[in-house]
């Protein structure tokens, strides 16, 4: 890249479905963290990238109406929350366009009801569970921007307080340990008080780790419960189950190292929203892919007359089984199997389903189109934490015979990037 662009003028158009803000320099995008929409900067070239570039922010010469004092002291070295500069607003509001974008510009989907965010109940002090890197030296903390290099941390704004109060205590915790210690979890339940720390080892759990975790729990009273998990080992003391409550009424208990949704609010709000839509009945017969340890599976089963749930990990589907048991709900039929292999097997023992719940990771669902297509269901709604790869499977499904009818975006982690949505798709 020539000199004369080395060093540029900007103004910030619009957020990325990433870390960066959006400008554009004699009509090439250039995308430069921690910058928001409306601010006038100067920005350093460092990464030229074709058809648009990677800057660096240098000066803000006019700050944006948008932009807020970040209150966190780590903000623009730790990689956890790159919109924390952006009034919450204007990140609903990039997180809306967001969704739109991604179905317009890579789904090809059009008639459709885009209705508006829903935004998380808490701005801050959301997430029930946070997961600290261990670097050399037992610290704990977040990756930098881009990179593996560990950024300490003494407290974390988006934390419960509840997990946040227990960072010394996981630093304690690991000090002891032989077991090399890679990340951990601290995971705090829906009942007050009820904090787990999880650590993932890499190799097995050192013998003198015994001792450890129980002396340990003695002297840390407001820590429930410990557990090491590994590739192929796991061991804990104390309580290692939290409790998660998706909507009223349902209280379930979930291993601390097994998946739930960060934000516990959100979630309940999330759940309620899928219950509307899908108006369950005990004449609906429903398949859930990704159905981790139950946190729709549950409340579905509630209200419909049969689920067949299907999840990949052993733990999960343990979990959710004795969930049921605890609520008597004898209408949930558990599947250990990756999604693609049991929708194939439903499919080819020509099992049919009235409605379809899936909830993918971020790579989404591709490939899954002709099998669901081939289950008979009038109706699919589509969880997902990935604009792109959603789009993308929906006008797969759309090719299928299924057409978008609407879709809400929901805000389960302020100050990232990251945006959930509800699909509802039906036969054309």
């Amino acid at each position: 890249m020539n000199d004369a662009i080395e060093r540029l003028r900007l103004r910030i158009d619009a957020l990325a479905y990433g870390p960066y803000g959006i400008g554009r320099h004699n009509g090439r995008v250039v995308m430069v963290p921690l910058t928001v929409p409306g601010d006038e900067i100067e920005a350093t070239i460092v990464e030229d990238k074709g058809n648009y570039a990677v800057g660096a922010l240098t000066r803000i010469v006019v700050p944006s109406p948008a932009r807020q004092e970040p209150p966190c002291p780590y903000v623009g070295d730790c990689g956890g929350c790159p919109w924390q500069m952006v009034r919450y607003e204007a990140q609903l509001e990039a997180k809306q366009k967001s969704v739109a974008d991604a179905l317009r510009r890579i789904g090809k989907l059009e008639n459709y009801e885009l209705l508006p965010i829903i935004p998380s109940p808490e701005e801050y002090r959301y997430r029930r569970r946070i997961r600290l890197h261990v670097a050399p030296g037992r610290r704990l903390g977040y990756h930098r921007l881009f990179s593996h290099q560990l950024i300490e941390i003494a407290s974390c704004l988006i934390a419960a307080e509840g997990a946040d109060r227990r960072l010394d205590a996981a630093r304690a915790w690991i000090d002891r340990l032989v077991s090399r210690v890679v990340e951990v979890e601290i995971v705090e339940g829906d009942s007050g008080g009820n904090v787990v720390l999880a650590g993932k080892v890499d190799g097995d759990i050192a013998a003198d780790d015994d001792a450890a975790a129980k002396a340990f729990l003695n002297e840390h009273t407001d820590v429930a419960g410990v557990v090491l998990f590994g590739k192929n080992c796991r061991r804990s003391w104390g309580r290692d189950k939290i409790t998660v409550v998706p909507e009223d009424g349902l209280e379930m208990e979930v291993e601390a190292e097994v998946f739930t949704q960060v934000n516990r609010e959100g979630n309940r709000r999330l759940v309620r929203e899928l219950i509307d839509w899908g108006a369950f009945t005990p004449s609906d017969r429903v398949l859930e892919l990704y159905s981790g340890a139950g946190n729709f599976t549950l409340p579905l089963a509630r209200r419909a007359g049969a689920v067949v749930a299907v999840e990949g990990d052993a733990g999960a589907v343990e979990n959710g089984k004795k969930n049921g048991d605890k609520h008597n709900l004898k209408n949930i039929r558990w599947m250990q199997s990756h999604a693609p292999k049991a929708s194939s097997r439903l499919r080819e023992t020509g099992e049919k389903f009235t409605k379809i719940v899936l909830d993918p990771p971020r790579s989404g669902a591709k490939g899954l189109e002709n099998d669901l297509a081939a289950l008979g269901a009038e109706r699919i709604f589509y969880v997902s934490c990935n604009p792109a790869t959603l789009a993308r499977d929906l006008a797969g499904l759309a090719q299928k015979g299924y057409a978008l009818k609407r879709i809400r975006p929901v805000d389960l982690f302020p100050h990232a990037f990251h945006v959930e949505a509800l699909a509802e798709l039906a036969l054309k």
